[in-house]
């Protein structure tokens, strides 16, 4: 989840934050999940001018935006395992903050750093209170430029459109299926894993750390990770960080065997959402005989 928004933050230890997972229940309901209610409110956008849809249709305020690429606004549905999301895609970084406050019912657009491109938005407007929005910017991912990971530019803004989708339904998945989402480590290498699978093919730890503005075996980070680190005690990121760069490795080593057993995505959700990064961690040096970091 891009966007990171905290108020009245109460500090946990390291220890605490790294042990962090999900409950993985003992019988998964059959996925995909039924659509929630509010999706089928959305079917008629097909075929139909943006605006005009949610305007006519959905009865969203008219607000005075001025729209920079009003054509470019185009809305889909992302099929996810908790079930079918609306999307709203945007072109212009101004024209996403625009989108996210209409749904929100506000007259002013928020101001948002550039490497936050997407949301997965719990609608507030009265006429789609609680209604889930995937709103997505066609931009670089982690605000990569493409060069950094050897793409054309325009191959890696279609990379990143696929890369934030999977991400931001991945997000919906654990709601719906496991309770919950949260700005956290675990969620988003959970997240950033099945969105480069889906946008490459593979998982690949080094490409991970490049999101996360991470260095192999440092513990600093100059990214995003820090961003998911702000309810930590100060002085105890730099161990999640350590935590962080050696799991990525093991995600890694994880999901290869997965792949190639043909896991379906189910699997990879549950396997990934089921165990900590502390657990990752202690089992790999139980089995090595290393003392613990």
């Amino acid at each position: 989840m891009d966007e990171i928004r905290h108020t009245n933050i109460q500090r946990q230890s390291a220890d605490e934050y790294l042990r962090r997972k999900y409950d993985i229940p003992a019988t998964l309901p059959k996925t995909p999940l039924k659509d929630e209610p509010f999706a089928t409110n959305w079917r008629e956008a097909d075929g139909k001018e943006t605006l005009d849809f949610l305007a006519d249709v959905l009865r969203l305020p008219a607000f005075d935006f001025q729209w920079e690429n009003r054509d470019a606004l185009k809305i889909s549905f992302a099929q996810t395992l908790g079930g079918r999301l609306p999307v709203i895609a945007t072109e212009s970084h101004r024209d996403f903050r625009q989108m996210e406050a209409l749904m929100s019912a506000r007259e002013d657009a928020p101001e948002l750093p550039l490497t936050v491109n997407a949301f997965t938005i719990e609608a507030r407007a009265a006429s789609i209170f609680r209604h889930r929005v995937l709103l997505l910017n066609y931009a670089p991912y982690s605000n990569i430029p493409a060069e950094k990971l050897g793409l054309p530019e325009r191959e890696w803004l279609e990379r990143s459109h696929r890369l934030r989708m999977r991400h931001e339904s991945a997000h919906y998945e654990t709601l719906r299926l496991f309770g919950g989402m949260q700005n956290h480590a675990l969620d988003e290498i959970l997240a950033d894993a099945l969105g480069q699978i889906a946008a490459f093919g593979d998982f690949d730890a080094d490409r991970q750390r490049i999101f996360f503005g991470l260095t192999k075996g440092g513990d600093t980070c100059t990214g995003r990770l820090s961003f998911y680190t702000q309810k930590v005690r100060p002085g105890e990121c730099a161990k999640i960080y350590r935590a962080v760069d050696k799991a990525l490795d093991l995600v890694a080593d994880e999901l290869r065997k997965l792949q190639k057993a043909k896991a379906e995505d189910e699997k990879l959700l549950t396997a990934l959402a089921g165990t900590s990064i502390a657990e990752r961690l202690v089992t790999t040096e139980d089995r090595s005989g290393a003392k613990r970091p």
